[in-house]
């Protein structure tokens, strides 16, 4: 067994050589004599004297299918609990600010009921000087801080 770049075990096995045209005998089994065609020294891997080779070339075939398989669903499992934890995050941050809105919604009322009191006021009063002061004071303060809007949330 060797491994490959990426550490997946591999196994080592033979191709299976086609059969030549015509008769079709059994083979056995060769065995290897331990010398290696086709290395960098020896050239560019062809053989001399124009006749296909009859020893099975090896080829490298992935590890067992099971444990490849194995380690793929182990791999789609984490993946898909990572991304669930990140949906369950999502959903809690989204009921936080939905928290959050209701209070601020709650708090622009307190400030337009307050308003509406002195706009009642205001109207009430008789005085020039009296009205001017109320029409100055009365000027509520806009938020200071810009909201945002992201488009990935509100689908822009």
């Amino acid at each position: 067994m060797s491994e490959i770049p990426d550490g997946l075990p591999m196994e080592t096995v033979e191709a299976p050589m086609p059969e030549p045209a015509g008769e079709v005998a059994p083979r056995a089994p060769r065995k290897s004599s331990g010398r290696r065609t086709g290395s960098r020294a020896g050239g560019n891997g062809r053989r001399s004297g124009g006749r296909a080779s009859r020893t099975p070339a090896r080829v490298e075939a992935p590890a067992p299918a099971t444990e490849s398989a194995g380690s793929l669903a182990d791999a789609l499992r984490g993946l898909l609990n990572g991304i669930d934890e990140e949906v369950t995050a999502i959903t809690a941050l989204s009921e936080e600010i939905d928290d959050h809105v209701n209070a601020l919604n709650d708090l622009r009322a307190q400030a337009t009921e307050r308003l509406l009191h002195l706009d009642e006021l205001r109207a009430a009063a008789e005085d020039v000087n009296l009205t001017a002061f109320l029409d100055s004071s009365i000027a509520p303060q806009l938020p200071q801080i810009e909201e945002e809007f992201p488009d990935r949330i509100y689908g822009g």
